[in-house]
């Protein structure tokens, strides 16, 4: 699984507030009160590019992603709405979608990788090295 509930705490709550919206903004308009929940959540390279990139409620533009703000507040909204099977599905297409040049979204998922490294510091796992190749192996074969 790639987005993982870490311990301990996993959850906090705070102090119940009146007219306030879901993400603890004020809302007169909202009646009932809310109590403020903290959950804390585990995320690879690859989710953050995935939530942030194809979450089908964010359009993020090009110049979005050059400001962090929007990013955080992006991603926050992005994990509010999403479960861990669709992180993992936006996962699976940012890191389809970065491995492959001539895919679709490529460039614009790349622009994504960047904002999410400059934002949180966070780089694209390196793969694995190649196990070293015996060529007397290899002739003799």
């Amino acid at each position: 699984m790639h987005a993982s509930l870490t311990t301990p705490p996993i959850l906090t709550t705070s102090v119940v507030r009146e007219n306030v919206s879901v993400f603890g903004e004020a809302d007169p308009g909202e009646t009932e009160p809310r109590l403020s929940v903290r959950v804390s959540v585990s995320l690879r390279f690859f989710d953050l590019v995935g939530l942030l990139g194809f979450h089908p409620g964010l359009m993020l533009t090009a110049s979005d992603l050059q400001w962090s703000e929007a990013l955080t507040e992006a991603l926050q909204f992005a994990l509010v709405n999403s479960n861990t099977t669709q992180i993992e599905e936006y996962a699976e297409l940012a890191r389809a979608a970065l491995s492959h040049p001539r895919r679709s979204f490529h460039a614009y998922t790349k622009l994504v990788a960047e904002a999410v490294t400059r934002t949180f510091g966070m780089t694209a796992p390196q793969p694995p090295a190649a196990p070293a190749v015996n060529p007397l192996r290899l002739v003799a074969a």
